[in-house]
């Protein structure tokens, strides 16, 4: 990991958002497109479980707000919202990866 004794505002910008938790209903309003009146609710836990790497069963037992969740899981979705923004910042082709993004 590359880290600079000071970073640039834009780093310190996105590493002060990283701290941010995400709330489980919250990633869904952001990531789920589905009409909430057609299987929104699974549409939502299925987007968690790709997410959190966890099982849609799991989820299921959070409760119907995700209430009962794991403290941890808001900073995990926030990492997930920061990567799914990235994604699309590259689909739109507004950054383009270097050849050997993943080889470093």
């Amino acid at each position: 990991m590359f880290v600079r004794l000071s970073p640039n505002p834009e780093e310190q910008r996105i590493d002060a958002i990283r701290q941010l938790p995400l709330e489980p209903m919250e990633y869904c309003r952001k990531w789920v497109d589905i009409d909430p009146a057609r299987g929104y609710r699974k549409a939502c836990i299925n987007a968690l479980a790709q997410a959190t790497g966890l099982s849609p069963h799991t989820i299921k037992d959070w409760g119907t707000n995700f209430d009962r969740r794991p403290h941890y899981i808001p900073f995990l979705l926030r990492q997930a919202d920061l990567l799914n923004q990235f994604k699309q910042l590259v689909i739109s082709q507004q950054i383009i990866l270097p050849p050997n993004f993943l080889t470093n």
